[in-house]
């Protein structure tokens, strides 16, 4: 018995059906939905997004929104760049042994924030301070400088008579430039105050060359 699409016209003598639609509609009938339009953190400074944390929009980030805000049942997807902050998604939908691509459009709102990083490098917020004193002060320091910019901000740089005082985001990243320069620094530690009713210390590494 002939079936005719209700959404294109056109005839099971012609077209392969999937219930009621030819294989052309029928992907437009998935129950597979996507908001058109995600809101999405956003730092005005560094320009990071928080989707499980902060971090840099990328192919991996885009398909962790994509994952969380899809609703549906699908076999794989990925997205396409349409411009600016718009985007499409194409499921891959099974049906017995058949295929589907699905599309669904989207974009991304950019709510504006500022992300924790950013906040304490505004603020001079340090959990370590970095002392580079002796010989080839400046081509020491200018290493340690390099390795730590590419783990956290440096909230302060100062040159004194004695060396080189460098104010650091992290204490761990600080700990990690030691360990790469196999470094031995005197270290230190200050009382800064109490969180969460844990007292936090400011640590101080002294190099000498």
């Amino acid at each position: 018995m002939e079936r005719i699409c209700p959404r294109c016209g056109n005839s099971s003598n012609d077209n392969k059906f999937f219930g009621d639609f030819c294989e052309d509609c029928y992907p437009s009938n998935i129950d597979l939905t996507l908001p058109m339009s995600i809101e999405i953190p956003f730092c005005k400074i560094c320009r990071k997004v928080r989707a499980a944390k902060w971090e840099e929009l990328n192919k991996k980030v885009l398909e962790s929104i994509v994952k969380k805000n899809a609703k549906g049942n699908y076999e794989s997807f990925h997205v396409l760049s349409c411009g600016g902050n718009q985007y499409e998604a194409v499921f891959l939908v099974s049906h017995g042994s058949n295929y589907f691509e699905v599309k669904r459009k989207f974009s991304l709102k950019m709510n504006n924030s500022t992300c924790e990083e950013c906040s304490r490098e505004t603020s001079g917020y340090y959990e370590a301070i970095v002392q580079v004193r002796g010989k080839n002060v400046e081509r020491w320091s200018a290493k340690i400088l390099k390795e730590l910019r590419r783990r956290t901000f440096i909230s302060k740089y100062m040159e004194l008579d004695e060396g080189i005082d460098v104010y650091v985001g992290s204490k761990q990243a600080a700990s990690q430039v030691m360990g790469i320069f196999k470094l031995k620094p005197k270290v230190s530690d200050k009382l800064y105050g109490v969180k969460d009713g844990r007292r936090v210390y400011r640590r101080t590494y002294c190099i000498r060359f």
